[in-house]
Order: C-alpha cells, then structure tokens, then sequence
C-alpha cells in the first residue's frame, strides 16, 4: 500500500513542478530581436497572431515596431508605444537586428546596468531602477539604445519596455516653453511626463477608456502618470479634489494637470496635461481624439477651473 501511495505522488510531484517550470518560462521577459517599418498604409496590430484576434489599435505606413518575437513565418510580437500584440510580418520591411528609432522606454529590472556597447563585458556606465524612463534611439541585437543623465549606452532589451513614442519635436516645444524663472524640484520629470504624453497624439477617444486602444480625459492622464510610478483617481473631479497640490496658472510648467469645466464652473469636468508654451495635450472628443489645445484660446479661457501639481 505505502509502494502504491507513493507511485501515485510521484507524478503529482512531477506535473507540479513542471508546471511550475512552464509558468516561470511563461513570465520570462522576452529579449527583443529588433526593429521593422510598417509598410502600407494603414496596419491592425492584435491581440493574437490571427486576423480573428481583437484589434488593439491600428499603425500607419512608416511606424518603426521593436519585434519582439517571430511567432510564426506570418505573425511578428511587437511592441508599439507601449502596446504589445501582433502583426501581419508580410506588410513589414526592413526587418532588422540592428535599426535607429525614436522612443521612450522604462527599465523593468532592479539596478539594471547601461553599458558602453551590446553585450555582457563591456563597461558598465551607470546602473538604475526599475521605472526609470530613458530615451531610447534605436536597437542592436536585443539591445536598446539609450541616452541618460548626460550618456549614451545600451540596455538589455529584456530589462526594458518601450513605453511610448518618442515625438521629435515635443522636447523643441517644451523646452521653447521653460523659461528660467520657471522650474520646480521634479521640473526634469515633468517634462518627461509631457513628452511621453505627446507620443499619443492622434489615439482615439473612448468613453471610459484608459489605454492605447482608447482614452478618456481622466483615463488618458492616469495611464500616461502610471507609467511613471504615479497613482492618481481615475475621474477628473476626484484627480482635482484628490490629487497633488494647486498651483497658479502663471506658475505652470510641463506635467501639470490643466482642469476646466463645462457646466457653470459647478465642478470640473475636463482635464489634460500641461506641455508648455500656453498649451496642454488631453483627449478631447470622439471626433478629435487626442490634441494639443492651446490655454489661450476662447473656450478654454472660458472653461477654466486650476491646475494641480502631481509630481
């Protein structure tokens, strides 16, 4: 009997552990091959590697995708600014292990190390926590590159997310917009903040959305300040009434949060982020999605509620 019991829990040990090998291979970050260009007109990335799989959002001709993983010789997983899913690789070109590209991403690791070249024995140039956003400026065989605090290196691929698009000409606009009596303690960190907004330009509004595949005003600022560590309520009203600190309008700098209401002043019912120069990014109406509106204009001089201070 004790042979018997002992027969029988031995498989039982076996399927657990393995299935305990399967889950942590399963959660094992995935080691970027490279970079593609899209290339027709309009492309649907999916949820899946089949044309049956929901469609989280659609990228146009030219978008640089990070291949993350050739499923099969159909479908790639790729991450575009920050949206992870599938795509159709016959409507790429220019599939390559090594490519310059534009992006903010965010280290995903514990004092995960920068290095001067891509790979393991080079120079170790700094190293940093998770949640740390850099820029990144293109990949070299599963390896991002990067500039940060003054340097330039490469971070393993698996130890970093693209977090967004990286827009060109937003760091123009917003340093145009910083004058030198404007700065705060975490002034650096607004700006990333409004520059990371930016790279959503052009997504679409969705009632109660909160992530690329569409945003609400609320929705739109809580994803865009999770990504840096930044808990805040998920509706308008409660991020006014709960959140941050009031700052006057003539003290506002990139990454603060720009308030209005519609209704008689009674409470707020809109929100965006401050980019500089007078004007704030926001997802504005299911006909505009995502903009850039500027404080100036007649309707949101009329509209005007505050501004808070979350960083």
């Amino acid at each position: 009997m004790k042979i018997l019991r002992k027969l029988v829990i031995i498989p039982v040990i076996i399927s657990i552990i393995a299935s305990m090998l399967t889950v942590f291979a399963a959660a094992t970050p995935v080691l970027a091959f490279g970079a593609a260009t899209v290339d027709v007109p309009v492309l649907n990335l999916r949820a899946g590697p089949s044309q049956s799989h929901t469609i989280l959002t659609r990228l146009t001709e030219g978008d640089i995708i990070v291949v993350l993983e050739r499923t099969n010789n159909d479908w790639f997983m790729i991450n575009f600014h920050g949206t992870v899913g599938y795509v159709s690789a016959q409507f790429l070109r220019e599939i390559l292990t090594a490519e310059n590209f534009s992006a903010l991403g965010t280290i995903t690791g514990s004092r995960v190390n920068v290095r001067a070249r891509p790979n393991l024995t080079s120079n170790v140039l700094g190293a940093y926590n998770e949640r740390t956003v850099m820029t990144v400026i293109g990949i070299n065989n599963g390896w991002y590159k990067v500039t940060h605090d003054g340097i330039t290196g490469y971070v393993r691929s698996d130890f970093m997310d693209i977090i967004s698009g990286y827009r060109p000409s937003s760091p123009t606009r917003i340093e145009a917009a910083v004058g030198s009596g404007s700065y705060h303690a975490n002034a650096a960190l607004g700006r990333e903040i409004a520059e990371y907004a930016l790279g959503y330009l052009g997504s679409r509004y969705v009632y109660g959305g909160a992530s690329p595949a569409g945003f609400d005003c609320s929705g739109f600022v809580t994803y865009v300040l999770r990504n840096f560590g930044i808990s805040v309520t998920r509706n308008a009203s409660g991020q006014y009434r709960d959140n941050g600190y009031l700052i006057d309008k003539a003290d506002l700098y990139p990454g603060d949060l720009v308030f209005f209401s519609s209704n008689g002043h009674r409470s707020v019912t809109h929100v965006g982020i401050y980019i500089g120069d007078n004007e704030f990014v926001h997802s504005s109406t299911s006909t505009t999605g995502v903009i850039i509106s500027r404080l100036d204009s007649a309707n949101y001089t009329r509209t005007w509620f505050g501004a808070k201070r979350v960083i």
